[in-house]
Order: C-alpha cells, then structure tokens, then sequence
C-alpha cells in the first residue's frame, strides 16, 4: 500500500507496483493516480484602484483540478464579453475606464464536473487624476500676511505641496510659510521683500499629479527717502525735489500745507507759475516728484507736504520752501507813536520784516545815532528798541528813522516818540435814568486826538450839606462801561465832579449838575426772562400779544431779574395767572389765581397743574414796605396732550398733517432742535 499522508497535485501520475519472488521471478501492474485539486483564488485583490480614462484589468486569477470556469458579475448581473468589457485570463478586462465604472464586482469560479463553486466579490473604485484650479495673481503689503488657496479636483482628494520656483524650495519646511497639505492653503506671515516670486502648487494622488503657478507680488509701502528744505530770493525760480522709493513706484504729489487741496501734475490752472513734474524709474521702484515754482512771491513762503502714494499706502514728509526778500515795513507802517513823560525812557520798537534777517541802525536828523546819555540801542536784529531819555529835553521828542538791511535791500520807516499829558476836563456829564437809590450817568469824555487812550473815570459825590470834598466818596469805572452809581441814599442832594485817567495820571475835575434824589417808593417792575429754548408763537406778529410756548403740558417755570428796589428792601413777591384768549381781537381773561406769594430769596416760581394747550397770563409783582410794583406780564402757552418730552411722535405726524394746527407744528419742531441746549435766559 502506498499512502499519501497529504497529497498534491504533484503527486498525480503513473505509480508501477512490483513484486518479486525468490528473487527471480518479478511481477508489476500500473496504477493511474489522479488528483482533484479545490478552486482557488490566487490573485484577486479585494479593492482595486483603475485610473479613469485607461484600460484597466480587474484582477481575478482563480487555480483548481479540474480547471474551473470563471464567470463575471456586477450588482448581481451577468457580465458578458462586450465593447468595454472583456473577460481575459485571469481577469476582467475594463476598456476606457468611467466613474460609472466604480462597484461591487464579483468574481465566480464553477467546476462541473465536481461540482464545487467558489465566489469573491472585489470593490472597484476608479481614480481622477488631479485637476488645478487657476490661480489669479496675488498681490500683498510686505509686512502683512498672504493667503493663497490652491483647489484641485480628484480622486481621492489629492494633497497639495507648494514650491518657491526661484528656489526650488519646498515651503512645507520653510520660515513663515504654512502649508496645509489637505486643504491647498498657503500663508505667508510677515511677508518680505524676496517673497515676490513664482509659486508653484503641486497637487498629488494615486491617480496622477498636476500642477499650476501662481505670482506673488510684494506690494512696499512708500518710503519718502529725500526732502531738503529749499532757500530762494524773491521773484527768482525754484524747486522742491522729493524722492520716494516702494513697490510698484509710488505717485509723488504735493500740497501746500496751508490749503486744502494739493497741486495736479503739470501747470497749476489757478497759478501758471508753478508746475508738478514727476519721474518714475520702475526697475529700481523710485519716483522723483519735483514741484517748480517761478517768480516767487512771499505767499510762497511756507510748509510743503510731499504725498508718496501706491497701492500699498501713502507716506508724507513734510518740507519748507523760504522766500527769501529785502526788509519791509507793512505791516507795522501804521504803528503808533511811542509815549513818554517826565524823565521817563521812552522805547521806540522797530519790527521790520525781512529774510534772511535784517541788521537795524538808527538815524536822527540824517545822523546815525551812537549810544550816549539820551540813547540806548536795544538789539541790531532782527528787531531793535531805541531807549531815549528826554530829561527834560524837548529837542528829544521827534521824529527817528528806522533803517533795516540785508542782502537784498535796504528800507527804513519814521517812527516817532510823543510827550503825553494827563486826560483834559470831561466835556459833559448828564443824569440818563434816577432811582431813588441808584443814578446812571450819560458822559461824554474829554477829546483825546491822538493822545494816550483813557483807562477810567471816577466821580467824587457828597450830600450838599457837607461844604468841603475832604469826606466825599469815590467810584470808579472802567472807561466805555455803564456808568451807573449805586447805593445812594433817597431824598437826599448830592453834588458830583467826575475826572479821567490815562496811563500818565487823573485829568482835572468837571463839576456835573446837583441832583436830589427821588423818596422811597415801590420798587421797579421785574423782569421776566424766557429761557433760550422757549419759542415765541410766530402766528403773533404784534409784540404785545407775544405768546412764549411752554415745553410741558402742565407746568411752567417763571423766571426773573431783580428789579430796582428804590430805596426799601424788596420783601416780597406776588404772582398771579389767569386762562387768556384772543376774542375779536382783544385778550379776554377768565379763572384767575389766588396772588400766590414767593420769597424774596427766589427768583423763580414754577407753576403747576396747568391745563395741556391752553394760554396763561401771568403776572409778576415785586413788593416792599412801601408798596407793589408795576406787574410784569408774559402770555404762555402749555404744550399740548402730554409732557412735551413725552410726546408721541404719531401724534406729530397727526399734527404735521392737520393745517389748523400748522404752528404747533413748528413749534414742536422747533422745540426738538434746541431743547438739548443749556439754558440761559433773555429779558423779555
């Protein structure tokens, strides 16, 4: 017995048993051994990756004894040799490979005569190569940050490397630069200078690569590297060169500071005398900007802003033009005359303009003057103070000339030195307005020609009584002030003298008319203010019927000065209102107040619970021992509806709408705009 502990299909073949007896006679037979071998699958990946557009066979090597017989399926239906589909050895052929082509295939291997049957099922996913996107150019501010976003198409979805061209440098492991493998990115942080280039994006897979370029542009902001002040005489030609470097070359453009719009290239059509050229050398990135002025005039005088300006930012510098020009005096030609008295110095200031600085000499009589005992020369430039000490002198209260030089001429001015005097008599004096308390005087002053100005007027006052002015009283006002005199005493006669005073000393006395002045008696009608938000009523043209528009529906705050008390302490006041209307013409009052009485420590009173549009006279006294005054009087309209500050804004738009009620509109309208103002206050 021959036995195959595990057989084989090499084993198969022609196996000869022989036999053999006392070693002379030999007996054989042949015996046919046939082996059976089970379907096997040798080559038959379970997931393969065809490349779209190429021929691809899916492969499915299948081994066994008896051969078995191999059979195609996709989703459960039959595959048979076709066009694009071809069943070879060891596999299914796939011509022209589609995405469509991308599933399930299974493989079968049948063995009829046996009986056995295998299957595998093999998934097909079928590749894209990459597709790149164009990239438009970008552009970025050195110093800043760039993004770029490179996109691809494919299948899988293919990963990306960038590369500098002018370097071959992959930036995946370069200083400030990120490269984001999945997603395409490129950021550049802090980009400088040698980053302008060609880049390259790179996008791979199992399918293919592909790839596309793109242009960094580093934008520099300008750089203005040169501006020099310029010097120039007078009526000559001159330029102001500024030069200014950056990426692309910058647009160079000037403005004078002192106006508000700068110079366009070429020849100014305000002023044909100044003209804006500009050189640009693109290689280097530098521009020259050169602002030309002719005949120059002392207008020209001054700061010049050079404005450098590309697609990355403006610069400014700053420079200065200076015209230069022989000494002048017009500005100080109408100076006046310089004053002294006494054994004063006097100080004549010459201030003459001129650049480059003038050098000053004085001159009297047509001789220049040296310093002695009567002069004193204060400084040769750019100004000069002539110090002259009359003492007692008349000869030295004159006429000086003021001769200024420089390199380009010579000017001089006549300045002169005066004697000044006290103020002269006041020329009248006369009583405007009495009180029994108080006096306002009308004063005209004594004539001043071309003296010194007048500081102050005083007045000297005595009851009539009292026979020498030893004991009189003083008071003095600044000179153009109201000239009123307070706190007299009532039913007494005085007698005044008044004198002015300039800066040498107090003129003579005038002596003005003798007033008594009037007894005690009520005091003067208040006046009432109006706030500066208050509005009058415009549809009241008479001044009479005046009609001040409360903010609030309910309440309004009555305001007033002090009036004059005439000679008693004021020690009251009494207000009373009273519901007004206009009938025919006239004002016809009705449900008058009780006199409601407010402190003499007030002056205001707020009135309240009033009726919302609706017109109130009120009336305003002001009370003393002796009696009332005159009322004061103001008509006032509340606001309508609710508080007028919280007025609906539908109701406005009723009212806008509504031409009876055409003057509350202005009104509210009006109230809007200036009730955010502080308030101050008028006389009404």
């Amino acid at each position: 017995m021959l036995v195959f502990p595990k057989i084989t299909a090499e084993n198969a073949g022609v196996y000869t048993c022989i036999a053999r007896y006392a070693n002379s006679l030999e007996l054989s037979n042949n015996v046919t051994v046939e082996t059976y071998e089970d379907i096997k699958f040798v080559n038959a990946p379970g997931s393969q990756y065809p490349i779209i557009n190429q021929d691809y066979t899916i492969k499915c090597e299948v081994r066994g004894n008896p051969s078995p017989t191999v059979e195609w399926y996709k989703n459960d239906v039959n595959i048979l040799t076709q066009e694009r589909y071809i069943i070879v050895q060891g596999g299914l052929l796939i011509k022209n490979v589609r995405e469509s082509d991308d599933g399930v295939y299974k493989c079968t291997a049948v063995v009829s005569t046996t009986g056995q049957f295998k299957s595998r099922e093999i998934k097909v996913e079928v590749l894209i190569p990459p597709k790149v996107e164009t990239i438009q150019e970008v552009s970025v501010v050195e110093g800043e940050s760039a993004f770029v976003k490179c996109k691809a198409t494919g299948k899988p979805p293919p990963k990306y490397t960038w590369i500098k061209e002018s370097t071959s440098q992959d930036l995946r492991k370069a200083d400030r630069f990120s490269v984001k493998e999945i997603s395409g990115d490129l950021l550049i942080t802090r980009v400088e200078f040698n980053d302008q280039s060609y880049y390259k994006c790179v996008a791979e897979n199992q399918a293919g690569t592909d790839e596309t370029r793109v242009e960094i542009k580093v934008h520099v902001k300008p750089n203005i590297f040169e501006l020099l002040n310029i010097t120039a005489p007078i009526h000559n030609e001159t330029k102001i060169i500024c030069k200014a470097s950056g990426r692309p070359p910058p647009i160079i453009s000037f403005q004078k500071l002192s106006s508000k719009t700068p110079f366009t290239f070429g020849q100014q059509k305000l002023d044909n005398r100044i003209i804006l050229e500009q050189n640009i050398t693109t290689e280097k990135g530098e521009s020259i900007g050169t602002l030309i002025i002719s005949n120059l005039n002392r207008s020209d005088d001054g700061l010049y802003r050079c404005i450098a300006e590309n697609k990355a930012g403006m610069a400014y510098k700053n420079g200065h033009i200076t015209v230069e020009f022989p000494p002048t005096f017009d500005r100080t030609k109408n100076f006046p005359p310089a004053w002294t008295w006494g054994n004063r110095p006097g100080n004549i200031s010459c201030i003459p303009e001129a650049i480059p600085n003038a050098t000053i000499k004085w001159k009297h009589g047509g001789i220049e003057i040296q310093e002695t005992r009567n002069y004193k020369i204060m400084g040769t430039s750019p100004t000069s103070n002539l110090i002259v000490y009359p003492n007692n002198e008349r000869l030295f209260y004159s006429k000086y000339e003021c001769v200024a030089t420089n390199k380009l001429g010579t000017k001089s001015i006549v300045l002169e030195l005066r004697e000044a005097f006290k103020p002269e008599f006041i020329q009248q004096v006369k009583a405007h307005s009495i009180t029994a308390t108080t006096i306002k005087f009308n004063i005209v002053p004594p004539p001043q020609y071309d003296g010194l100005p007048l500081r102050t007027i005083t007045v000297q006052y005595k009851p009539e009584r009292e026979l020498t002015w030893s004991y009189a009283r003083n008071h003095t006002w600044s000179f153009g002030a109201p000239y009123i005199l307070e706190d007299l005493i009532p039913e007494v006669t005085y007698q005044f003298r008044f004198a002015a005073r300039n800066d040498v000393g107090m003129g003579l006395w005038t002596n003005a008319e003798t007033i008594s002045m009037p007894r005690r008696s009520e005091p003067a009608e208040p006046k009432i203010l109006l706030p500066s938000h208050s509005i009058i009523d415009e549809n009241n043209s008479n001044r009479q019927d005046l009609v001040a528009i409360s903010p609030y529906a309910d309440r309004y705050d009555l305001r007033w000065n002090v009036p004059n008390s005439n000679g008693d302490p004021i020690t009251r006041y009494i207000v009373r209102y009273c519901k007004t209307e206009k009938v025919n013409g006239e004002w016809r009052d009705s449900d008058c107040s009780e006199e409601i009485e407010q402190s003499v420590q007030y002056t205001h009173y707020e009135l309240r619970n009033l009726i919302a549009d609706t017109t109130y006279k009120i009336e305003l006294r002001a009370h003393n021992a002796i009696g009332a005054s005159s009322p004061a009087q103001i008509r006032v309209r509340t606001a309508r509806g609710e508080d007028f500050y919280r007025y609906n804004s539908n109701e406005i738009a009723e009212s806008q709408n509504s031409n009876s009620n055409s003057h509350f509109k202005r009104t509210v309208l009006q109230l809007l705009c200036v009730l955010i103002l502080m308030p101050s206050f008028s006389v009404l």
